[in-house]
């Protein structure tokens, strides 16, 4: 394994850092809200990804915690950090589509029903799209500097054209 300390000023370790702590929180944090209003009284259940949507908000949390791991160790990013970014925004992206889907489904449902009953996204929503943007940069990033570490290829010679 190649160990090496993590420049704290590059932006791809920026990005990995806080696209990390971002969907960390996003995981506890509610996605969702389904309000119901009768008679004076009000109830309301929240939806976050840790507990509902297929808990995609433990893998999160997990892959959160082992990218800053192989990020503070150093390890290969073109082996590990690369896989673990891509897994953290495949996840981010699926939390997203899942409450994505679940508030319109339920605004379907209560159709005609708007003035007693109201679903809208909540705080940990944005904080998701927000982390996606993060680690969708810090992958940018990571690649970036990949490319530019790599070794030039030796090119052939041109041959003249007649």
């Amino acid at each position: 394994m190649n160990f090496k300390k993590p420049d704290f000023k590059d932006p791809a370790t920026i990005c990995v850092l806080v696209g990390s702590f971002l969907m960390l929180l996003a995981s506890f944090l509610p996605q969702a809200k389904a309000t119901v209003k009768m008679f004076g009284m009000s109830e309301s259940e929240s939806s976050s990804l840790m507990g509902d949507y297929a808990h995609q908000g433990i893998f999160l949390l997990l892959l959160a915690i082992a990218t800053v791991v192989i990020l503070v160790l150093g390890l290969d990013k073109e082996k590990f950090l690369s896989g673990a970014l891509g897994a953290m925004a495949a996840f981010g992206i699926w939390g997203l589509i899942a409450v994505i889907k679940d508030v319109s489904d339920a605004k379907k449902e209560i159709k005609g029903y708007e003035d007693y009953m109201s679903v809208s996204y909540q705080f940990g929503f944005f904080v998701l799209i927000l982390g996606i943007i993060a680690v969708g940069a810090a992958i940018f990033f990571v690649t970036k500097s990949l490319k530019k570490g790599a070794p030039a290829q030796p090119q052939a010679p041109e041959v003249p054209q007649a």
